[in-house]
């Protein structure tokens, strides 16, 4: 046998079976197994040394690697090391230097030198001198909210996006799955988007734009068709009631009308912690119907000439009721806002969250011990113009509304609207998120228009792509 050169064995660990059989009796010897290092790996695609978004792609290879393990922002090699794959996409990455490490592996377990990169994620709010684009500076300073209503609150607009038949949080990559949606927040959304892509991709219908790529649903109210000079109603070639959609009132920055609020849920303000990015959470239950109808507290509907408020008027209905012209139909929905502390989401996409509870004595509104983190409080706030061209002619009122999601038949005596929900998930700038939370929230503002209580606010509402697919079984879908 060739012993190799000493050179050779530096790079080399080589194990060789003996000549001869395990008995001596010279029978067939093993194959030498070559145990090689493998390469230091290095990037082909790696963050610039200051960026400014909160996420970085990152490639890299070695020769010889059948695995690769990484570490992110720590010495700790013992800890915080995991397997891991080119291409990366890191996410979310706080406003700070980063340190990234990768070690590439061998079959035989043999692990190479690390490769390292450093960077730094620039402050949004331009500690660099350099401000984000989708932000806007403001003398307005916000004043303080109505302890009794919303301890601390921060308010935005969004414009229409977009509507279709897609649902990623229930249906994830089915296309036309579920009833008619209404989209507000990030334009792309579809039934193929996750959190990479909705944190990294497309803009937003909100103000903030790419600060808050955060997407919002809700199934499409619809209002029966009627001939507009006999008042009779519409039927389609099937012999069925013809629908159009009634839109909500939003995407009006000078009406500062807010349909998207975040605030406290809980009594306790410096308890409550941010959202952590791709959270999905759904309020309310899509099958709810007559006789399961939904609480109040959670999802709700009024007219708004009732002037409805939780301290001195607090009139809601669970359906939707009849709103006479030229009033508003209202529509609230609160999301759940005490989190597992572990799970972005579960299998009904809302046990991981749940809603506070009055505790003992002085304690107030805090979270079950189930769920004992308290999260900034989603809410959902649409108002519905009751105007000619969808109201109930004899009546002129909103009676016959109902939500695409509505699995029931609606009449006067069972009107519309039972099934009241909605859909988020979370890509908010976690910097400005963080914001969001500090500067309105917990000093107990009243923060309207995006103002973030710091000297800046977000910028405008943009209209996304606005497709209106057509009706399909009232909205219920194919």
């Amino acid at each position: 046998m060739m012993k190799p050169n000493k050179s050779v064995a530096l790079a080399w660990m080589i194990t060789v079976a003996g000549c001869g059989g395990s008995d001596g009796s010279g029978g067939e010897s093993e194959q030498p197994v070559l145990a090689l290092k493998p390469a230091t790996p290095t990037f082909s695609v790696k963050p610039d040394a200051i960026i400014y978004e909160p996420y970085t792609h990152i490639e890299f290879s070695a020769d010889l690697a059948a695995s690769y393990e990484c570490q992110l922002d720590t010495d700790d090699k013992s800890g915080d090391i995991t397997d891991c794959s080119s291409p990366m996409l890191l996410l979310p990455l706080a406003a700070d230097s980063h340190r990234f490490k990768v070690w590439a592996v061998a079959d035989n377990g043999a692990r190479s030198n690390s490769a390292e990169l450093s960077w730094q994620v620039a402050s949004t709010f331009g500690a660099d001198g350099s401000v984000h684009a989708d932000l806007v500076r403001t003398s307005v300073m916000p004043s303080k909210a109505d302890p009794a209503s919303w301890r601390g609150i921060f308010r935005i607009n969004c414009d229409f996006a977009h509507s279709s038949y897609h649902d990623p949080i229930v249906f994830p990559g089915q296309a036309n799955a579920a009833h008619l949606h209404r989209f507000y927040g990030n334009t792309l959304v579809d039934e193929t988007t996750d959190i990479d892509s909705l944190f990294t991709e497309g803009e937003s219908s909100c103000q903030g734009n790419t600060l808050n790529r955060s997407a919002y649903w809700v199934p499409a109210l619809l209002a029966p068709e009627y001939n507009p000079v006999t008042g009779e109603p519409l039927y389609d070639e099937q012999g069925e009631l013809r629908w159009r959609v009634v839109p909500a009132v939003v995407g009006n920055d000078e009406q500062a009308h807010e349909i998207f609020y975040y605030s406290a849920g809980v009594d306790d303000l410096d308890a409550i912690q941010s959202i952590p990015v791709g959270m999905k959470i759904i309020a309310g239950n899509a099958k709810a119907g007559p006789g399961s109808e939904q609480d109040t507290a959670v999802v709700r509907w009024h007219c708004q000439s009732w002037g409805s408020s939780d301290a001195g008027n607090p009139r809601w209905s669970s359906t939707i009721p009849e709103c006479v012209a030229p009033d508003r139909l209202r529509m609230d929905v609160f999301f759940p806002s005490c989190w597992n502390g572990t799970d972005l989401d579960s299998a009904d996409h809302q046990s991981h969250l749940a809603y506070p509870q009055r505790g003992s004595g002085t304690q107030g509104m805090i979270c079950p011990a189930t769920h004992p983190v308290p999260i900034i409080r989603v809410s959902f706030h649409y108002a519905f113009g009751v105007t000619p061209d969808v109201y109930e002619p004899q009546s002129k009122s909103s009676r016959g509304w109902r939500l695409a999601s509505d699995m029931y038949d609606v009449t006067q005596d069972s009107p519309g609207g039972i099934s009241l929900h909605a859909d988020w998930m979370n890509a908010w700038h976690p910097e400005v998120l963080q914001t969001v939370l500090d500067g309105c929230i917990r000093e107990g503002l009243d923060c309207h228009d995006g103002n973030l209580a710091n000297g800046f606010r977000l910028t405008g509402t943009r209209p996304g792509s606005q497709t209106e697919p057509p009706i399909i079984n009232m909205g219920m879908g194919y």
